[in-house]
């Protein structure tokens, strides 16, 4: 039997006046709680904004972008979109148009990007993100007038479903297109949500004066995003072999939107300075409940060294006591912030301000290996940062112990 443990189990869950259950012992095993507890709920938070943003980045700009230099059409030949389409890391490939226009309505205008796509364009983004009416259907034989756009274009023109609006294109000579709004998405993502319309492809291609196989780009999607900075790379190796003489441009997800990439590298670092705060604030609420301990038990620190106990020996039951107080905790804790956590995730009792944080509530992730990767870290800290006053019972001499008592 492993006596130090047995003694430790003993003190701190036996009946009577062994029980350790001090004020300060409590408010130690309380800020262990409200550490862990905010640090999950800081690391849920920060993931959720992550993925979130992302997520939706992703559904306006591409994984993974293939165009060409300057502002020369792309031309998207079968040849070039089955070299795309068979890495085993696209999911699919779809080429566009992108045009900048003037949206005008009967009281007002505003400045907005059309970006054309064709009939075989799905993207499960927009139907998630749609607020009122339907997918425009690009099928027909003919170039569709109807046109896909967000609810705060849509406010600001003052329109809805059924509505028609007229696109002005700023070229030579000025050219002008009747659509219809077919749909009305809503993403809360509102630097992009103020510009993107989505329409037919054909209506770009025409005023652009280009022939049907060009095209802006093509936009891949990738299974994984974990993928792109190797998938990107790939591709332009496959690009320069298999299709010579032809100068393409690979642009990622990332290089296309540094600036909320470098928002969300600051989030990181706010969450990195957050957590190492709370690790030394709770590891010196321990080392204080621990020299608490001590000092309460320094007549059976004595009576246990006149018994034949070693320093080592006494040493290890107080690590027993303290790693038994910063599990506790770290329960209490875990307990706490998974349900916080979930009731955020399942009511959204959080809001924010879409035009702030591009979503409307905290957005919470959890992750199974970061829950027991951090819980692990705090763990093997605390006792690392409980060896030093455990170091301080070898200066405990039984025989002024027993005299003072």
């Amino acid at each position: 039997m492993n006596l130090e443990l047995f003694i430790a189990r003993r003190l701190l869950y036996g009946k009577g006046k062994n029980t350790v259950s001090t004020p300060i012992v409590k408010i130690a095993v309380g800020g262990i709680a409200l550490g862990i507890c905010v640090m999950l709920l800081s690391v849920f938070v920060i993931m959720g904004f992550k993925q979130e943003i992302t997520d939706k980045l992703s559904g306006f700009v591409a994984h993974v972008d293939v165009s060409v230099y300057g502002n020369q059409p792309l031309r998207a030949s079968d040849t070039l979109l089955s070299l795309l389409k068979n890495d085993k890391l696209v999911k699919s490939a779809t080429p566009y148009v992108v045009k900048p226009a003037i949206l005008k309505s009967p009281s007002e205008i505003h400045g907005i990007v059309l970006r054309g796509v064709d009939s075989l364009y799905r993207s499960p983004f927009y139907a998630r993100h749609l607020k009122e009416g339907r997918f425009p259907d690009f099928s027909g034989s003919r170039a569709s007038g109807e046109v896909l756009l967000s609810a705060s274009v849509a406010n600001l023109l003052k329109v809805g479903l059924g509505d028609k609006v007229t696109a002005y294109f700023v070229q030579e000579p000025v050219r002008a297109r009747v659509f219809v709004i077919a749909g009305i998405y809503d993403t809360g993502f509102k630097e992009y949500d103020d510009m993107m319309v989505l329409c037919d492809i054909r209506h770009l291609q025409r005023l652009n004066g280009w022939q049907n196989k060009e095209v802006s780009g093509i936009a891949l999607e990738l299974f994984d995003l974990k993928d792109i900075p190797v998938a990107s790379v790939g591709i332009e190796e496959r690009l320069s072999e298999g299709m010579e003489g032809e100068a393409y441009c690979v642009g990622t997800l990332y290089s296309m939107a540094p600036q909320v990439f470098d928002w969300l590298s600051l989030l990181n670092m706010n969450v990195v300075v957050i957590l190492t705060l709370i690790i030394v604030v709770a590891g010196f609420n321990m080392v204080s409940g621990l020299l608490i301990l001590i000092l309460d038990k320094t007549a059976l620190i004595g009576i246990l060294k006149t018994l034949g106990a070693r320093n080592v020996s006494l040493r290890r039951l107080f690590l027993y006591m303290a790693g038994g107080l910063v599990v506790r905790g770290m329960l209490i804790g875990n307990v706490l912030a998974l349900g916080l956590a979930g009731l955020q995730h399942a009511f959204h009792i959080v809001s924010l301000d879409p035009e702030m944080y591009y979503m409307e509530t905290v957005p919470i992730v959890f992750n199974i290996g970061v829950i027991l990767l951090l819980n692990v870290g705090v763990l093997l800290l605390s006792v690392v940062m409980l060896l030093v006053p455990a170091m301080l019972i070898s200066g405990i001499r039984p025989i002024k112990v027993l005299r003072f008592e």
